[in-house]
C-alpha cells in the first residue's frame, strides 16, 4: 500500500486551475473507492464545481490577485486568517499529502502543511508560473510542470514533467477521429472574451458561404449580446449554421463534434484541445501575466498543431481567412489533428497519482 488514503487538493480563482485539480482527485479516487479527497478553496465557483465531483469541500478566506503580486495579496489580516483556519482544517483531517495548484485561493493550504509536517507538491499549468507558485516552491518537495520550458523557474531536482491534467471524458475525445464536417467550436470562455466574439460575428458571412458550421461558447456576460448581434445580421443564433450558448456543459462531445478550435491559449484549454486531438487557432490573452498565454499558444505552434492570431491583428477577415483556408485542407487539418496528439499528455494525472503514491510510501517507510 502506498499510505495515500488521503489527498488535500487546493487552489481556486478560475477554471484553468480547478479543473486539472479534479482531473487529479478523480484519477485519485478511480484507483479506489474508499479514498478520501478533500477540496481546500475560496468561496468561488471552486465550490459548486467540487461538491458537483462529490468532494468534500472547504473554504478558506481569501481575496486578492497574485498575478499581480503577492504584496497585493498577503495583508497580515489575510495571511492570518487563512493560515490559521488552514492549520486547524489540516490538523482535523489529518490528510496524507498536499497537492496546489495554484491561485490566491490556494495559498495558505501549502505553507500550512509544510508546518505540520504534511508531504506537499504544486502543479505549474503555465509556461510562465504565477506569483503563488513562485511563492510555495520554497514550501514543497515535488513541482509538477506542464512545459518543459518552466523547469528554469523552478530548483531542477524538484521538477517533474507531468503535462495538464485533464478530465477522462475530453481524453476519450482524443480517440474519436475528426467529424470532417467543416465545425468550428469557438470558446470564448465561461466569462467571454469579446474580441473572439466579435470577430466570429464578423466572420459569419464568409463562414456561410464555405458551408462552415459554428458551436459558440459565448460566455454568461456576453452571450445576450452575441445573440442579438447574430440576429441583426440575419443569423438564427439556434440555427442550422450557428448555436451561442453562454456556456456548454459537455465539453467532451463539443470537442469530439469540432474540426477545428477558435480560442484563447491558457493551460488547459492547450491541453484539453490537445488531449482531443483538435487543430486550434488561438488568439493568447494579451494582458495574461507574463505574456503566459502567447507562450502557451506558441508551444503548441512549434509543434505543429496550431495556429495564432495576436489579439491586434485580429478581424472578422483574419479569422475567416484562416478558417477557411484550413477546413479546406483536410491532410493539413490531420497532420496537425497528429500533432496535436503528440504534445498532449493525456495521462498527466495518472502521472501525478503515481508520484504522490511513490512519495506518501517514503514518508510512511520513513516515519515507521
Amino acid at each position: 500500500m502506498s499510505g495515500l488514503r488521503h489527498l488535500v487538493v487546493t487552489t481556486g480563482g478560475t477554471g484553468g486551475h480547478i479543473f486539472p485539480a479534479l482531473a487529479v482527485a478523480a484519477e485519485f479516487k478511480a484507483r479506489d473507492a474508499a479514498r478520501q479527497v478533500t477540496f481546500i478553496g475560496a468561496s468561488g465557483p471552486e465550490g459548486e464545481l467540487a461538491r458537483k465531483a462529490e468532494l468534500d469541500f472547504v473554504a478558506l478566506p481569501a481575496r486578492g490577485v497574485l498575478g499581480t503580486g503577492l504584496r497585493k495579496l498577503a495583508t497580515p489580516v489575510w495571511l492570518a486568517k487563512g493560515l490559521l483556519k488552514a492549520l486547524w482544517t489540516l490538523r482535523r483531517l489529518r490528510p496524507d499529502a498536499v497537492l496546489g495548484f495554484g491561485g490566491y485561493a490556494g495559498f495558505c493550504p501549502v505553507p500550512a502543511a509544510w508546518l505540520c509536517g504534511i508531504p506537499c507538491a504544486i502543479h505549474e499549468q503555465n509556461s510562465v508560473p504565477g506569483a503563488a507558485n513562485r511563492t510555495l516552491r520554497h514550501f514543497v518537495r515535488t513541482i509538477f510542470l506542464s512545459f518543459e520550458e518552466t523547469v528554469s523557474w523552478f530548483p531542477a531536482k524538484k521538477t517533474v514533467l507531468t503535462g495538464n491534467p485533464v478530465r477522462a471524458d475530453i481524453a476519450q475525445a482524443g480517440r474519436t477521429p475528426r467529424p470532417g464536417t467543416r465545425s468550428l467550436l469557438v470558446l470564448g470562455g465561461s466569462q467571454g472574451a469579446r474580441a473572439l466574439n466579435d470577430a466570429v460575428i464578423e466572420a459569419l458571412p464568409e463562414l456561410r458561404k464555405a458551408a462552415i458550421t459554428v458551436r459558440h461558447q459565448a460566455g454568461a456576460s456576453d452571450v445576450d449580446r452575441v445573440r442579438r448581434e447574430c440576429t441583426d445580421a440575419g443569423f438564427d443564433p439556434d440555427g442550422p449554421q450557428i448555436r451561442v450558448s453562454g456556456f456548454i456543459d459537455d465539453m467532451a462531445q463539443a470537442y469530439a463534434e469540432a474540426d477545428l478550435i477558435f480560442c484563447r491559449s491558457g493551460a488547459s484549454t492547450v491541453f484539453e484541445a490537445a488531449a482531443a486531438g483538435r487543430p486550434c487557432i488561438f488568439v493568447p490573452y494579451p494582458h495574461a501575466t507574463h505574456n503566459h498565454q502567447a507562450l502557451n499558444a506558441r508551444a503548441m505552434e512549434q509543434a505543429g498543431a496550431a495556429r495564432v492570431i495576436p489579439q491586434d491583428g485580429l478581424g472578422g477577415g483574419s479569422l475567416a481567412g484562416m478558417v477557411v483556408g484550413l477546413l479546406n485542407n483536410q491532410e493539413k487539418l490531420d497532420r496537425m489533428a497528429e500533432a496535436a496528439k503528440d504534445f498532449a499528455k493525456p495521462d498527466a494525472a495518472a502521472r501525478i497519482v503515481d508520484h504522490l503514491e511513490e512519495q506518501a510510501a517514503k514518508h510512511k517507510g520513513r516515519n515507521a
